[in-house]
């Protein structure tokens, strides 16, 4: 073949490959509205498992907790397969796992069955966390990809409040009905996002590494995890913020029924949080270019005192009219957890290259995920000794505690200029073997 012809195959290939990517991020956005959670499950999901499963809220925490630890082992076959199959496959084995969760909830009975289906769930999710934000980052790395990568998923967890924020609407008021309903219609989503997901294509095709390849190279990430003051910061971040965050998520449930809010005025006000949660997202940019590198400060002291507020309000001046002060403190609680998503997704990205991102993830979202599911038994106890008042402010103030000392930590070792980090801040040294 000549040179010419070679060029010529090159540019050929260069411009379907092009054409993939283009697919690819177009596609992306409208499958996140679908498949970033579970839809018309969440917003009902603490009054299910009470009311047709007949769990406590600490039982509900306690399987929690389970479920938190099944996601972290579950990465360790998740990335195997991710690495061995690609990610487009990967993407869509993840969903069909999500199809067999939402079977056994609905057709198994007891607390039993939450904990199988949990293990599908687990599965799931831990796949679709590694393999979704890699093929985007493959679909949109070019010159100024960086940047629409952050358009894109800003666009698709927007796309995903408001149609959260509706099947919210319509969840409460369905389960009042049939407390099965709304998990019939979950089952018709995640169905949606697995057709979805067979639309993707892969941009690099997998290597298939050998097993002694594959522990090394989670060795070398989670020697890049401990040696990086940089990623050693937002590792502690996450550890206290996403673990302050898993364990809110049924607290606030167990409140609002504490407080005496009726089963089908949940769905209105989970529709309120998921839509003011994905019209917040548009304030992002603003929130950067004003903090700047004190971002993640701003949205985790104003996370944490919301949640205190609560507590006192909770504990000392709870009446009727005490109520909408309450949800107004949880939609600014969501808020902050929507905008954090975001960053989270794009500042872990940022330590990645797409011969690195799943195992850098990989050790980001197990180091997480183990502290997350202690502080869900830990918040479980805690309902075992106090009521759900009392341990709002509790959580709230050992919370301030944790995310001051994570803050202080952080000052000097993130957020800086690139000139400003060592070599072994920003080299990840599988890459260089």
């Amino acid at each position: 073949m000549s040179d010419s012809q070679k060029e010529k195959l090159n540019l050929e290939n260069t411009r379907k490959l092009n054409k993939i990517k283009r697919k690819n991020a177009k596609l992306f956005p409208i499958y996140k509205m679908f498949s970033w959670d579970l839809l018309f499950f969440y917003s009902i999901e603490f009054l299910f498992y009470t009311i047709a499963k007949k769990l406590t809220a600490s039982e509900i925490l306690m399987i929690n907790g389970a479920l938190l630890f099944f996601k972290i082992f579950m990465q360790i076959p998740a990335i195997i397969i991710a690495d061995r199959i690609g990610k487009k496959k990967s993407i869509v084995l993840g969903n069909i796992s999500l199809i067999f969760y939402i079977t056994i909830l609905i057709y198994m009975p007891g607390a039993l069955s939450v904990i199988i289906a949990d293990i599908f769930l687990a599965f799931g999710s831990a796949i679709k966390t590694i393999t979704e934000p890699g093929l985007l980052y493959d679909s949109v790395s070019t010159k100024g990809g960086e940047g629409l990568y952050s358009k894109i998923e800003s666009k698709g967890g927007s796309l995903y409040y408001v149609l959260d924020g509706i099947a919210s609407l319509m969840a409460g008021y369905l389960f009042v009905m049939n407390n099965y309903i709304p998990m019939y219609i979950c089952f018709g989503f995640i169905l949606i996002s697995t057709i979805l997901s067979f639309m993707f294509k892969d941009i690099y095709k997998p290597e298939k590494p050998k097993d002694k390849k594959y522990f090394k190279d989670v060795k070398d990430s989670f020697k890049f995890a401990f040696r990086s003051n940089r990623m050693k910061s937002i590792i502690l971040f996450n550890v206290v913020f996403y673990g302050l965050i898993s364990l809110i998520v049924v607290y606030k449930s167990d409140l609002l029924v504490n407080i005496g809010v009726p089963e089908e005025q949940f769905s209105i006000i989970f529709a309120a949080l998921s839509l003011i949660g994905g019209l917040s997202i548009s304030l992002k940019d603003s929130i950067e270019k004003r903090f700047k590198n004190r971002t993640l400060t701003f949205i985790s002291l104003t996370y944490v005192f919301a949640c205190i507020a609560i507590g006192v309000i909770a504990t000392k001046f709870m009446n009727k009219l005490s109520i909408p002060f309450i949800i107004g403190l949880l939609a600014l609680m969501q808020c902050c957890e929507s905008i954090w998503y975001i960053f989270e997704s794009k500042y872990t990205k940022n330590f990645t290259t797409e011969n690195t991102s799943n195992k850098v993830t990989f050790a980001y979202e197990f180091i997480g995920g183990c502290a997350a599911s202690i502080v869900s038994f830990l918040g479980g106890l805690l309902l075992d000794h106090v009521d759900i008042r009392n341990g709002f402010l509790i959580v709230g103030l050992i919370a301030l505690m944790f995310t001051v000392l994570v803050l202080d930590y952080m000052r000097k070792r993130f957020g800086l200029k690139p000139e400003e980090y060592s070599k072994k801040d920003l080299e990840f040294e599988g890459e260089k073997k």
